[in-house]
């Protein structure tokens, strides 16, 4: 059966949703230094194909704040990327933040990882050094140790990136949680928001490119064919 996926932009001190639709805070990972690099220099952002730690946070960039939101997040997917992690652990578990950290579980979700393939800043590390680096993850839900997904002479495709932000969504409509949070990339956003969804009518800015460390609620609704 065909699902409709819908989404509008949220604002507000407290978000009002129905009860079938999913609040969700969609987050676009922290400063990282292939965001430095692609500032530099006259290149597009992750255009570094010799690998290193080029998808490493640097946590004074770090603005994505998740603490005081309304109503608060029952649950929260990350990218197992780097910087996202590393965003989720600052942003969410406390760690090198301002506050007290957030009581929900975080889940690596391969769904919501960067578009892959060329650029090695989209490459995700071992699953082991992960968990050695930031524990409060569960990790279970990611395939495999190494990054089985990463080509380095094959782009991922708009239609596969958004076979997987779809995937995600429908996911998200079979859980119990209602309120839910995913640190996630920039291209992988503009490819769900473009793509993925219908937007509801005055809400086309929600397709804005999102800026390094913001937090946009959005409501997700669907409707079956």
């Amino acid at each position: 059966m065909a699902v409709t996926i819908t989404i509008r932009e949220a604002s507000g001190p407290s978000i009002k949703a129905a009860a079938d639709a999913i609040t969700l805070y969609l987050v676009r990972h922290g400063y990282g230094s292939h965001n430095a690099f692609a500032a530099s220099v006259p290149q597009p952002p992750c255009n570094c194909r010799t690998g290193g730690s080029c998808a490493s946070i640097n946590p004074a960039h770090v603005d994505a704040r998740l603490r005081s939101l309304s109503p608060a997040p029952a649950i929260a997917y990350v990218s197992p990327l780097r910087r996202t992690l590393e965003t989720a652990s600052i942003a969410l578990a406390g760690s090198g933040g301002t506050g007290a950290a957030l009581d929900l579980p975080m889940v690596a979700c391969e769904e919501i990882r960067e578009v892959y393939g060329v650029h090695h800043c989209d490459r995700r590390g071992p699953i082991v050094d992960a968990r050695a680096e930031w524990p409060a993850v569960d990790y279970s839900a990611v395939g495999t140790d190494e990054d089985s997904w990463f080509k380095d002479d094959v782009r991922e495709t708009v239609e596969e990136a958004v076979e997987r932000a779809t995937k995600f969504l429908l996911t998200l409509r079979a859980r119990p949680e209602r309120v839910v949070v995913a640190v996630t990339h920039s291209a992988f956003l503009r490819e769900m928001l473009t793509h993925a969804v219908v937007v509801e009518e005055g809400h086309s800015a929600v397709r804005r490119r999102f800026d390094t460390g913001e937090v946009r609620p959005v409501v997700v609704s669907y409707r079956d064919a």
